[in-house]
């Protein structure tokens, strides 16, 4: 399982305390190397290579890497065995065979002896197979299961078991037994139960205590502990604000245990505490500094301004972390004498709205960038077509100072491209609360029924923050489940979550592969985006089962929405398998257990194989005796590989494969006719894809000519939206598709054309200030 470097430290330092109970903990031991990805990713196993091609064994799955992806291999000079205890489970079926294939897999809560129903369908037999399964070997970091009226042998990871039920087993040992008792301890020390193990160390000092020797190695070994549990206090602290959950961390620092916590860890804890004082009250000077300072303004002035002041001190109040960086331009002159008041107040408003490094020091021309701030996000927000219009020419005729270095309408788009990038999303709604689930319908699209999506909010969730995002699609069965698979470690890491309901009606079980399913899931991430401070560089698309196979699709089918794809037991059918160049403009993730359906000799094999060899950001992970299921141990390791990742949304070259009407969207480029036959209806698509002749697209960018290139096979006709991130506005640019120079001359950037885009795509930062239609 992928760890970061904070909980090496720590599992370092629970082998060194373990030796004082004579045994190192379990993932530690007994599971070989460890890999260091060149992003930071850590897996432990065994190793094995094949030319460039990497596998690394953990006792619970194999996860493949190309060999240029790892940093570096520590090798493991001393592995033992993990803590584990042996359950006595009566078995009435003792021998047997395994399922070649295993499909339809059902299992329900374990009891309290580690037993539970499961039930699976084996795919050639066609008949459901029901048995209880028994946990008869209980280890830290997995488990092994045996079937008791039906066979079965497999392995699950320990965590997929309530702790309590754990607990329970546990408890179950000899009390007066004092080797039982320590292997006990070990055991919660090895799972990084850390409040367990000292809390079973303390009741082991109280019923032993004539046993002088073990008090002493016991009482050691608790001390060490209470270090673990301090260090991973500590790391809490770092993953909450690195989750924007600001509060929770501070609420952490405040009641960090301290005693018996060694000096260096509480002087790294002072340290942070008065870091935070220091910034709370250079945060609370600003806002005071800024409410003086508007107070020396006429009284006129001053109400002009009353509304633009007080959001700017509500925001430095609810979200300092996230502005008080706007108002660098000011407090680099807050010293200034020869500064006036009217000065450094233009600096500090027109700051907040378009940024530090584009502040003014023109008090009118400041209130004109609030107030063309307020027309935009009005415009983007308004559902009314005259009504936007009107806006449209009150900002095409507004005035700004000129500029030497930027043309008049060049300057205009760029302060409008400024300002969206810092205001509120359009239909942002203060009373909206995180934790809870919300339903959404969306009614503006072309669809007789109206799109419905479910959405969680990360806690501490504040509409100026920009946070990650997954698009989670369900099994089959509606986005309940997916909110239930993905909303517990979102909200542990600040993502949102948007789970899309997909299906065409009720009854649909199945991924149809149509435009209509496409259409609902854009237009759930559209809204969503409309209404919640989503970082579109960071959405990921993600789903299990019937939701993973939609994944893999509509992820290869619209590179450009998503920073990553995560396909847990999914299967590559119809368009995925065509469509094997567009994974290079991504990132994918897939899992599956090794009794999935052609998990090995088509997924694998056929599939991804060929491009992890091409050092194609690909992980796989294939899970031994696991058939097509959930897998939701996995989801921590995907939130790992998440936090690691971003969209380009400005690629400066690709080539991209479609052969499907609603594909039609690759960084700009949006293709408006293909020729016949290139473009090939769902129902008829061969199961694997066989009969589809796609288009294709490359584009490239020349940046010291100014040139945008394109080469189209089967796209007679196509739209070409401009972005100021591979073209210079201030100069003549060139557009050449298939080698012929269809446009030559001055850019012409429209704010119109810039705001519809984004009042329809909700994507503000993939920004574009000019169309060009070629063909």
């Amino acid at each position: 399982m992928p760890k970061n470097r904070r909980s090496l430290v720590i599992l370092s330092a629970a082998a060194a305390l373990l030796i004082m109970l004579a045994f190192p903990p379990a993932s530690l031991v007994g599971r070989g190397d460890t890999v260091i990805l060149k992003n930071g990713v850590v897996y432990r196993g065994t190793i094995d290579k094949d030319n460039t091609i990497v596998w690394v064994y953990d006792g619970l799955k194999r996860v493949i890497i190309r060999d240029s992806k790892i940093a570096k291999i520590d090798t493991d000079t001393a592995p033992v065995n993990p803590e584990t205890f042996d359950i006595e489970q009566p078995l009435t079926v003792h021998a047997g065979s395994m399922p070649k294939e295993v499909i339809s897999v059902t299992a329900s809560p374990w009891n309290d002896r580690g037993r539970r129903p499961f039930s699976y369908e084996g795919s050639r037999q066609g008949r459901v197979i029901r048995m209880e399964q028994a946990i008869n070997k209980l280890g830290p970091q997995l488990v092994k299961i045996r079937g008791v009226d039906g066979f079965w042998q497999g392995q699950l990871a320990t965590s997929q078991v309530p702790r309590a039920i754990v607990l329970g087993i546990l408890a179950k040992v000899e009390q007066k037994n004092q080797k039982e008792r320590i292997r006990v301890a070990r055991f919660l020390i090895q799972a990084n139960w850390f409040t367990d193990a000292r809390a079973e160390l303390t009741k082991i000092l109280k019923d032993f205590p004539e046993d002088l020797e073990l008090r002493e190695r016991v009482s050691a070994t608790r001390d060490s502990v209470v270090q673990l549990e301090a260090a991973e206090t500590r790391a809490s602290i770092d993953r909450l604000r690195k989750a924007q959950q600001y509060k929770e961390a501070a609420g952490l620092l405040k009641t960090f245990p301290e005693k018996d916590v060694a000096a260096e860890m509480i002087a790294q804890v002072e340290e942070l505490r008065r870091a935070d004082v220091a910034r709370a009250g250079a945060d609370t000077a600003l806002a005071d500094d800024l409410r003086v300072l508007s107070e020396k303004l006429p009284s006129k002035t001053r109400v002009a301004w009353k509304k633009p002041i007080i959001e700017t001190l509500k925001a430095l109040k609810e979200a300092p972390e996230t502005v008080r960086d706007r108002f660098l331009a000011w407090q680099k002159v807050r010293d200034d004498t020869a500064k006036s008041p009217e000065i450094m107040f233009a600096l500090a408003m027109s700051g907040y709205v378009i940024g530090p490094d584009a502040a003014v020091e023109d008090l009118s021309v400041a209130l004109t960038l609030w107030t063309m701030r307020d027309q935009v996000q009005m415009y983007l927000a308004s559902r009314d077509e005259p009504a936007r219009e009107a806006l449209l020419t009150s900002l095409n005729s507004t005035s700004l100072p000129t500029d030497e270095a930027l043309p008049i309408l060049v300057k205009k788009v760029d302060v409008v491209t400024r300002l969206i990038q810092r205001m509120v999303p359009p239909l942002n709604d203060d009373s909206t609360t995180d934790g809870k689930p919300k339903i959404h319908r969306v009614g503006d699209d072309e669809n007789a029924a109206p799109t419905e999506y479910t959405v969680t909010l990360p806690p501490e969730y504040h509409p100026l923050r920009s946070y990650p995002a997954v698009v989670a699609l369900h099994d089959g069965k509606g986005p309940a489940g997916a909110i239930t698979w993905w909303s517990t470690e979102a909200a542990k890491r600040g993502y949102i979550v948007i789970a899309p309901e997909y299906r065409l009606s009720s009854q649909e079980t199945e991924y149809k592969y149509s435009s209509s399913e496409h259409a609902a899931v854009e237009l759930a991430l559209r809204d969503a985006k409309k209404r919640y401070a989503v970082d579109s560089d960071r959405v990921f698309l993600g789903g299990q089962l019937v939701g993973a196979n939609m994944a893999w699709d509509l992820g290869l089918a619209h590179p450009d929405l998503f920073a990553g794809v995560v396909v847990i037991s999914g299967l590559p059918f119809k368009y995925v398998n065509r469509y094997h160049f567009n994974t290079e403009l991504t990132h994918l993730y897939v899992a599956i257990g090794d009794l999935a359906p052609a998990a090995n000799e088509v997924v694998f094999n056929q599939i991804l194989k060929p491009m992890i060899m091409k050092a194609w950001d690909i992980t796989y992970l294939e899970y031994l005796k696991r058939g097509l299921e959930d897998l939701p141990e996995e989801a921590p390791a995907v939130f790992d590989w998440m936090d690691r990742r971003r969209r380009e949304p400005s690629p400066k070259s690709f080539k991209a494969v479609t052969a499907r009407e609603c594909d039609n969207r690759f960084f700009g480029v949006v293709v408006r006719e293909f020729q016949k036959g290139r473009t090939t209806a769902p129902e008829a698509v061969d199961p694997f894809g066989k009969n589809l002749n796609p288009a294709t697209i490359e584009m490239k960018v020349s940046a010291a000519s100014n040139l945008l290139t394109f080469k189209t096979n089967g796209v007679p006709r196509f739209d070409v939206w401009v972005s100021p991130k591979l073209i210079d506005f201030k100069r003549k640019m060139e557009v050449k598709v298939n080698n012929i120079s269809w446009y030559k001359g001055m850019t012409k950037p429209d704010i119109g054309q810039l705001l519809e885009d984004v009042r329809i795509r909700a994507d503000r930062q993939q920004i574009y200030w000019m169309k060009l239609t070629a063909g």
